[in-house]
């Protein structure tokens, strides 16, 4: 006698037949939940019909519930988990004492300044308490750096082997390579426990495949779209990303400054911005201060200590 074939929970929605359920498959998607994170047009270009990608994805999202009000109050009382950073003044200063789920946080800066040690050091950070069992960590410039890893992880009392088998390393070559993966691998993980995504850095390969003013306007589309999806993803799964990012310069009237890259699409998408710097390349100290961050003025300083196992 043959097995009975396990009903797909795509199956139960109305309007997914045997079709349908390959067309959303070969798209990628994972489950209900990731399906409610898609809009009508990108259904429609998976070959999906219109008036069938509208019902299945209205009954997907009725499911989810990410479009259900709440009140203020609602709002306020809701509990959010935060991790500890390790860097001291960030956990004391920092309107949540340290990173909170559900939001996008951008760490921009120089060469140098310890951008990719923070990352390192907040994945295993998420690890170490808790708040995740498993980090997607995006590496688009080749610097993950697994001894950094272990000694971030001997920092904060979390067994070296458990870290490194937590932390999934991927390393896209192109543009379209880290959209399949933000889109399509993270769910996939998400389902496996992950709820810290990293990437560092955001801007590298966007700038390295369009160059040019006249590629300006496609980038930034690009990079609003890919933030979008992280954004998705912290609605209906509760995921914190972390964003490492590159500066550019701004002449100024005396001087030249530094801003972050991705212009204001970039600045209008994460939650919370902050810039670092250390202005002595041959010492350890540097300093971040907040671009935009809720809740934060933007004069608070917050210094830090760079060290061989992060930064503290």
């Amino acid at each position: 006698m043959s097995k009975k074939r396990e009903r797909d929970p795509l199956e139960e929605l109305e309007g997914v037949g045997p079709k349908t359920l390959e067309r959303l498959r070969e798209l990628g998607v994972t489950s209900v939940e990731h399906l409610a994170e898609f809009t009508v047009e990108e259904l429609v270009e998976a070959g999906v019909e219109y008036d069938r990608a509208v019902k299945i994805l209205q009954q997907a999202i009725q499911r989810v519930g990410t479009t259900r009000p709440l009140t203020a109050r609602e709002l306020r009382s809701q509990q959010r988990r935060v991790f500890k950073t390790g860097v001291s003044e960030f956990d004391e200063k920092t309107p949540w004492r340290g990173i909170r789920e559900a939001f996008i946080y951008e760490f921009a800066g120089e060469f140098g300044a310890g951008k990719s040690m923070l990352a390192h050091q907040l994945s295993v950070a998420a690890l170490a308490q808790g708040f995740t069992t498993r980090v997607v960590y995006i590496d688009t410039e080749g610097t993950f750096n697994d001894g950094l890893v272990e000694a971030v992880a001997k920092r904060f009392g979390l067994d070296v082997d458990k870290a490194l088998e937590a932390i999934v390393v991927y390393q896209p070559a192109n543009v379209v390579q880290l959209e399949q993966i933000v889109k399509f691998d993270l769910p996939r993980h998400i389902a496996e426990g992950c709820r810290l995504a990293v990437i560092d850095t955001i801007t590298a390969l966007y700038r390295a495949e369009f160059v040019g003013r006249e590629m300006l306007a496609a980038r930034q589309q690009r990079i609003h779209y890919l933030v979008d999806w992280l954004r998705r993803h912290a609605r209906t799964f509760g995921l914190t990303s972390v964003l490492t990012n590159q500066v550019m310069d701004v002449p100024e009237a005396f001087s030249v400054g530094k801003r972050p890259a991705g212009g204001n699409v970039l600045a209008h998408a994460v939650n919370a911005r902050f810039m670092m710097a250390r202005p002595n390349k041959a010492k350890a100290e540097g300093y971040m201060w907040p671009l935009d961050v809720p809740g934060m003025p933007p004069d608070v300083r917050i210094d830090y200590r760079i060290t061989d196992a992060g930064l503290e």
